[in-house]
């Protein structure tokens, strides 16, 4: 056998060049893709409370002292928020919030952030969170139908969901909502 000859059995096999290696090669990343298409179009107008439905009881402490009842708070809308420091769309979304508590305030009404780890607290009031924070449990969470965050609800007069919203929330969105609680 000459040097060439075992050179060229010794060689790597020449790759695959038809539609089914390329294919097999694309697979894992259209299943990625396919994958994430499918997830966001499911979590696109999520509701954790539909509309309407009576809101349960919540009764926390708060971070600065005292405690938030939500049936003390029947008669005015209170925006509930629950959300998470290391959340990059909740803190996103803080300003809004923030505006809608001002809002809600004018009248008697209130946001209440409901961090879900005691770490949040304190980054709130960095953030320009300067409404009520407390620390929600995962009964609570489950209570609120709450699976991602941000997750925001808010609570009409009488104590039922007037809308509910899954992700970032838009000022425009919150305003358009608000709408018939403060004017």
């Amino acid at each position: 056998m000459t040097d060439s000859t075992a050179s060229a059995s010794n060689a790597p096999p020449a790759p695959r060049r038809g539609l089914a290696a390329v294919l097999r090669a694309l697979a894992p990343w259209i299943l990625v893709v396919v994958g994430a298409l499918w997830m966001l179009s499911n979590q696109r107008g999520r509701e954790p409370m539909p509309a309407g439905e009576p809101v349960p009881a919540l009764s926390l402490p708060l971070a600065t002292g005292g405690t938030f009842d939500l049936e003390s708070h029947r008669g005015k809308p209170v925006l509930l928020t629950f959300w998470a420091s290391w959340c990059p769309a909740c803190r996103a979304e803080a300003p809004a919030i923030q505006a809608a508590h001002e809002k809600l305030a004018a009248v008697g009404g209130t946001a209440i952030g409901l961090a879900v780890d005691r770490r949040s607290i304190p980054a709130a009031r960095r953030l320009g969170m300067e409404f009520p924070q407390a620390v929600v449990s995962q009964s609570d969470l489950d209570r609120f139908g709450v699976e991602l965050l941000p997750t925001t609800i808010l609570v009409d007069p009488e104590g039922n969901v007037a809308a509910s919203f899954v992700g970032e929330v838009r000022s425009s969105t919150l305003d358009e909502v608000l709408e018939p609680f403060v004017d």
